[in-house]
Order: structure tokens, then sequence, then C-alpha cells
């Protein structure tokens, strides 16, 4: 019975998160297409900083001829 149980909520957890992680993808993917470049590369940033790939210290430069100014 017990064992059960922990199937249960491991799968129910498991269920739970992948459901949360594709709401997340879903608002990315609508803020990246309605943003400017500009809104690309600033949430390309912040995603890859919450993923764990972002570069600790300052920010990257963004590429040259590109003007990316920070929110207000």
């Amino acid at each position: 019975m017990t064992l059960t149980a922990v199937i249960v909520t491991a799968a129910v957890l498991g269920v739970a998160k992948v459901v949360r992680d594709w709401l997340i993808l879903r608002q990315v993917r609508a803020a990246m297409e309605a943003g400017t470049p500009e809104d690309r590369v600033r949430i390309g940033m912040r995603l890859a900083e919450a993923l764990g790939g972002g570069q600790p210290g300052p920010p990257p430069e963004p590429p040259a001829g590109e003007v990316v100014t920070p929110p207000r």
C-alpha cells in the first residue's frame, strides 16, 4: 500500500512539473513572438540565466551594431 502511494505521488508531481514547464514555455514563446529584437535578446539572456546557462558576472555585450535598451 505504501509503495503504491509513493508511486502515485511521484506520478502526480511529475505530471504537475511537466504542465508547469509547458505553461512557462508557452508564455516565453508568446513573448518572443510579440517582442522586438531587443526584447528577444533580453528574454533569451534571462531564460539562459534561469536555466543555469548564464555566465556569472556582468551581462554580455549585445552584438556589434545592435543597441539594447534596459527595461523601464
